[in-house]
């Protein structure tokens, strides 16, 4: 285990495939349903063509299912193997919606050696460290950016710990990371010249910044260069033809809190129309076009830049996404961004957990109970 989660008070867990050859006095298996154990695998995406497996019999689909199941039993079979005094078996017979979760067939083959007890939690589970909320003290108003609102709408807990807190919120860099802030580097550097940059500009430009981010002397240099410079050649084309104008941030103003909006880019197209950009080097999320931090963007080009369209810039993708919301949507987004402030200033910060993003989470080792007393904060 990991120095930092030595003193968590929890419980260890490991697979069943972990455990092999391994012995405890006492062993917990939960989660024995139908649906968890024997699982249903998918079907292969390139069976092998029926006839083909000797001594077997059947489609080759009906064969990969068979010897499926028997992995499964032969995993059964090694946990239950690794208790030396006590197997405990557990399986809930209730979903979440209230309907039936039928039990593992396999917990019939133990028969008579299996003794069954039926638990009814006998009160409510008590709430997590991590949902209480914290008595939080703000002098002034409130005032964060629409990207750091939108964090807030994926997870409370993490906005508290990297904006309320500022304990820092970046994963480790890798170097397909360093190359994203190469570019992000040359496109501030493209936006602040404001004026038509050269070929030869722009791939000196692009060098100094990859080296910049150590990635000159790295085995994918070349491709680093070239992914780079699709990038920017791409981001360049999108602004072909426009007048650039120097952005400016709109503080957007909701029950006397504020949420700062600053566009990377404002240009004029050919075609006459203000178009206020937010450009990211990565790929487009799918929930990006509706999110609060979307809309912040829309509220702030309707306060400060009547008529103009607001638009989503994705260089992976070579992609330019204008933002629409209907009048509803927009009102329901404006509503969710007042709450989210309330409840920022009420101090509410419950994690959203999730066995996919919580372990990549910056903040995973920390995540728990804050200390008893007040916090005072100045945002402004």
């Amino acid at each position: 285990m990991p120095a930092a989660a030595q003193h968590l008070d929890a419980v260890r867990l490991m697979t069943i495939h972990g455990a092999k050859g391994l012995e405890f006095g006492g062993v917990h298996i939960p989660g024995l349903n139908s649906d968890t154990i024997p699982r249903t695998p998918p079907a292969p995406p390139c069976p092998a063509p029926d006839g083909m497996i000797a001594g077997a019999e059947g489609s080759a689909v009906e064969i990969f299912r068979a010897g499926q199941a028997e992995e499964q039993e032969c995993l059964f079979y090694v946990a239950q193997s690794r208790a030396r005094d006590r197997l405990i078996l557990y399986a809930p017979t209730e979903k979440s919606n209230g309907h039936n979760r039928p039990l593992s067939p396999f917990l019939d083959r133990l028969r008579a050696t299996v003794t069954r007890r039926s638990i009814v939690p006998a009160r409510p589970l008590p709430m997590a460290a991590e949902a209480r909320g914290v008595e939080l003290v703000v002098d002034g108003r409130l005032s964060f950016g629409a990207s750091q609102i939108a964090l807030y709408e994926s997870c409370p807990r993490r906005f508290f710990y990297t904006h309320v807190l500022q304990v820092g919120g970046r994963r480790t860099a890798t170097a397909f990371m360093h190359l994203h802030e190469a570019v992000r580097s040359v496109v501030e550097a493209v936006i602040a010249s404001a004026g038509p940059m050269s070929q030869q500009a722009l791939e000196d430009l692009t060098d100094a910044a990859l080296a910049g981010e150590e990635l000159a002397d790295h085995g994918y240099s070349a491709d680093f260069r070239a992914l780079a410079l699709e990038m920017l050649h791409f981001f360049l084309s999108s602004r072909a033809g426009a007048a650039l104008e120097a952005p400016i941030a709109v503080s957007v103003m909701l029950d006397g809190e504020e949420i700062l909006v600053k566009p990377d880019e404002v240009m004029v197209r050919p075609d006459g129309v203000r178009a206020v950009r937010r450009v990211r080097t990565g790929h487009m999320r799918s929930t990006e076009s509706k999110d609060v931090g979307a809309a912040a963007l829309i509220l702030a080009v309707e306060q400060a830049f009547p008529g103009a369209v607001a638009e989503l810039v994705h260089l992976s993708d070579g992609q330019v996404s204008p933002l629409a919301l209907t009048k509803r949507e927009l009102d329901g987004r404006k509503g969710k961004l007042a709450k989210f402030l309330g409840d920022i200033r009420a101090g509410r910060f419950p994690a959203e957990i999730s066995t996919r993003t919580c372990p990549n989470c910056p903040a995973f080792f920390i995540c728990g109970p804050t200390p008893d007393g007040s916090l005072q904060k100045k945002f402004v």
